[in-house]
């Protein structure tokens, strides 16, 4: 596809990763991403960057200001999920016609979550991602593989985690694989506050998170309003149809 803007202006662009495995490296050559919201939640401040890595699942808004007029790639860039992410264009963004000057925004609108502080925590919990392949997969062949939550697969008719409504809870889901897994939870989004155990400077609310090969993601979530079950998956899609999958209950 061809996307056209002129020098200087600024567009919102909503992107949605809809791959069913594969992570993204997105980049604009010539350009910075200036990220506003992740997962549909706003951010509470811009935050430039040169690519951003999009997992299945996620979305991203982005601000992109035009810069000088010519042809620029949006492309997928090298990126390491455990093996190489795919790479190669996506679309092409053609700069012409008169400038329109156009500045990027100096603040956002308040975020709509507080931050979850310590005080509010009422429990926490430990999940592990992993995987079973059998010693000679035939090529191709993805039934023979296992994807596992604490060692099990997923069974529709067993609850596995078992939350009160208004709890406020810290889980710590660690991959104990050698690539990314990509971890998603229906419902209610959460704070991201440490990958691979590092407190992060600005915590993040997501829906979906990439949980680096070999290490873990710790967040904090608010189970508000629902009651009943939902899920947690992998959100590459073999994944959770070969047993990466978990029925949370929250309950009165």
């Amino acid at each position: 596809p061809i996307m056209r803007m002129r020098p200087g202006e600024v567009q919102r662009w909503r992107v949605v990763q809809a791959a069913h495995e594969d992570n993204f490296r997105l980049g604009l050559s010539g350009h910075d991403l200036h990220v506003i919201a992740r997962d549909g939640i706003s951010l509470a401040a811009l935050e430039s960057v040169p690519n951003i890595v999009i997992a299945p699942g996620q979305r991203v808004d982005l601000l992109v200001q035009a810069g000088e007029p010519g042809a620029y790639q949006l492309a997928a860039l090298p990126n390491d999920q455990g093996y190489p992410s795919p790479v190669g264009p996506f679309a092409t963004l053609i700069v012409e016609g008169e400038p329109l000057p156009m500045d990027l925004p100096q603040r956002l609108p308040a975020p709509p979550f507080a931050d979850v502080t310590d005080d509010e925590l009422t429990g926490s919990r430990r999940l592990t991602l992993s995987e079973w392949a059998p010693e000679n997969p035939a090529a191709g062949n993805y039934q023979e593989f296992a994807f596992l939550v604490d060692g099990r697969q997923f069974d529709p008719d067993r609850v596995d985690q078992r939350v009160r409504l208004n709890a406020v809870e810290e889980w710590t889901i660690v991959n104990d694989d050698v690539s990314d897994h990509i971890f998603h939870i229906h419902t209610n989004p959460f704070q991201v506050t440490r990958i691979n155990g590092e407190l992060l400077i600005t915590p993040v609310w997501l829906d979906t998170v990439t949980v680096p090969y070999g290490g873990s993601v710790t967040y904090r979530s608010r189970f508000l309003d629902f009651t009943g079950k939902l899920v947690l998956h992998c959100h590459m899609m073999n994944h959770e149809e070969l047993g990466m999958m978990q029925v949370v209950e929250i309950v009165p």
